[in-house]
């Protein structure tokens, strides 16, 4: 698919034009607080009843010490709110199915970024390689600064916001918004790749840490 093309970092359409596919709904997604994580929890399409689950408090904090240590790949979502574009830092995407193509990932808040991507009819997936850790150290901090003209980004002709030093974007629409305990959990339909070559050196979250990839980890397993 064909980028529309500006400068980067304007967050404008050309000749000033509004960004495409604007959407009414988001227009009344609040920014923050108790009224955007309402607007977020009444976008899911089914919720899983864990009433029953209430005593497990004890396993729970061993279940966040196991994923601790277990690693996992690194991904920017970007989405059009209402004020402009949103992003943020996420380290749960997953491929659930080739054909047809699905992924998954899930937000634990749901207020400022996470309410206009629970709420947005597509979004991007921006698969993270080691030298794109700026940009994960960015959109994984509330109030840090982000689509400023350091930060070169365009507008797609669909209205989602692509970061131009990612090689590997996917665009996606959602199918199910299944909410989880305090998490809303996406099932999304990838509908199209931008760009599929990264730098072989993929960004990995780890122990609280960031972590690159490289040959010199792979381990020989005798095949």
């Amino acid at each position: 698919m064909a980028a529309q093309h500006h400068e980067p970092g304007s967050g404008r359409a050309p000749d000033g034009a509004a960004p495409p596919g604007d959407d009414a709904r988001l227009s009344v997604v609040p920014p923050s607080g108790e009224p955007a994580e309402r607007a977020a929890a009444q976008v899911a399409d089914l919720t899983v009843p864990a009433d029953h689950l209430q005593g497990l408090a004890g396993v729970g904090e061993g279940f966040k010490a196991a994923f601790a240590r277990h690693p996992a790949g690194v991904a920017i979502i970007t989405a059009r709110g209402p004020e402009g574009p949103v992003g943020l830092t996420a380290s749960s995407v997953s491929s659930v199915s080739v054909d047809p193509p699905i992924l998954g990932f899930s937000l634990q808040a749901r207020r400022g970024s996470a309410a206009v991507v629970a709420e947005a009819d597509s979004f991007l997936v921006h698969l993270l390689d080691a030298e794109n850790l700026g940009l994960a150290s960015a959109f994984a901090v509330s109030g840090t600064p982000r689509f400023g003209d350091d930060m070169p980004w365009e507008y797609l002709p669909t209205g989602e916001p692509r970061l131009l030093a990612v090689g590997r974007v996917l665009r996606a629409v959602p199918l199910a918004r299944i909410k989880a305990g305090p998490a809303l959990v996406f099932n999304a339909a990838v509908v199209d790749v931008l760009g599929h070559e990264g730098s072989g050196s993929p960004l990995v979250y780890h122990q609280r840490r960031f972590h690159g990839l490289s040959d010199r980890s792979v381990l020989d397993d005798g095949t």
